[in-house]
């Protein structure tokens, strides 16, 4: 685009699905930026060449979205400043940064270029703990073995998006997920954990059946007693919280889309086996800070336009 404020307002309008953007008056949005993104089966692969700006996504954009993403970002240039709870990191190139999309966040930049790679939580091993309490944090250095062979597997990603076949590239994808696995292991971890692998399964599973699971199905369909199923989701504050959160997740989603509001708010905690309106609202409003009522009136302009991005629908999609 030519005519400078138009740009200006195209970039912000590109981010907004998932960030509120901020760029300075004195500042000019490049005509080499861009943001690309690879719908890669289970991945969400992504090149970005970003002009000066501040970026967030605020609580409200996470409530409304409930995406339970990492996002590793690998920066190949510029400097960029990462903000969290009032704490600020400064982040170089060469440099490997995880989100969590499900927590609020700030960037800042004067320019930057970098490789994104969205990987669902499930994906994730999770061998060393929650992956999310890496969320703005740099993992592992830069001098890393692991981190320069992840390096250099996105940069050959990316140039194999235009070349490689769909065969070549269902190999691919597996290679990715186990390298970004990789990169959250401490030297002291296995290559192979049981319990990790059998969490993964489960917390699909359940994600397949979300409406009625509970721990006993869980426990009959894996075989497994209770004490090492609550092992399993002891970060997560045990299985029947993992279970909440996720059925809470999934009526936000529902709350968010058009339609009957009022028939969808005395239907959808029950359907999501919430036991009465008021058991779900409750859990509902301690989650979010809001009511179900309240979700399209507080949340209706994002959900808009959350349902404009085809990539906030890739994502979702995972």
């Amino acid at each position: 685009m030519e005519n400078e404020g138009r740009r200006r307002r195209a970039w912000i309008e590109s981010l907004s699905s998932f960030f509120v953007t901020t760029i300075d008056q004195s500042d000019i949005v490049p005509k080499t930026a861009f943001h690309r993104y690879h719908h890669l089966n289970q991945l969400v692969f992504g090149e970005i060449e970003a002009s000066a700006q501040k970026i967030e996504r605020t609580p409200a954009l996470v409530a409304a979205q409930n995406l339970d993403h990492i996002v590793l970002r690998l920066y190949t240039s510029g400097n960029t400043n990462v903000g969290i709870c009032g704490a600020t990191t400064e982040i170089t190139q060469e440099s490997f940064v995880a989100f969590d999309l499900s927590q609020p966040i700030v960037s800042t930049t004067r320019g930057m270029t970098g490789l994104n790679l969205a990987v669902p939580r499930r994906c994730l091993e999770d061998r060393i703990g929650d992956a999310s309490a890496w969320h703005g944090q740099i993992i592992p250095t830069a001098s890393s073995p692991i981190a320069k062979l992840m390096a250099d597997h996105m940069r050959n990603v990316s140039a194999c998006l235009r070349d490689a076949s769909p065969e070549q590239m269902r190999h691919i994808i597996p290679a990715t997920i186990a390298l970004s696995n990789a990169m959250f292991l401490g030297e002291h971890d296995s290559a192979y954990d049981k319990n990790v692998v059998t969490g993964i399964a489960i917390r699909q599973f359940i994600e397949e059946n979300l409406p009625r699971v509970d721990a006993d199905i869980v426990m009959a369909r894996f075989a497994i007693s209770r004490t090492p199923l609550y092992k399993i989701f002891e970060s997560d504050g045990g299985i029947y919280s993992y279970i909440r959160n996720r059925r809470l997740a999934r009526a936000m989603q529902i709350l968010a889309q058009p339609g009957d509001r009022k028939q969808q708010i005395a239907a959808v905690g029950y359907s999501l086996g919430f036991e009465n309106d008021r058991v779900f609202s409750r859990a509902f409003r301690r989650k979010y800070g809001l009511n179900p009522s309240e979700v399209d009136h507080e949340t209706q302009s994002r959900v808009h336009i959350a349902r404009e991005s085809l990539l906030l629908s890739w994502m979702k999609d995972l």
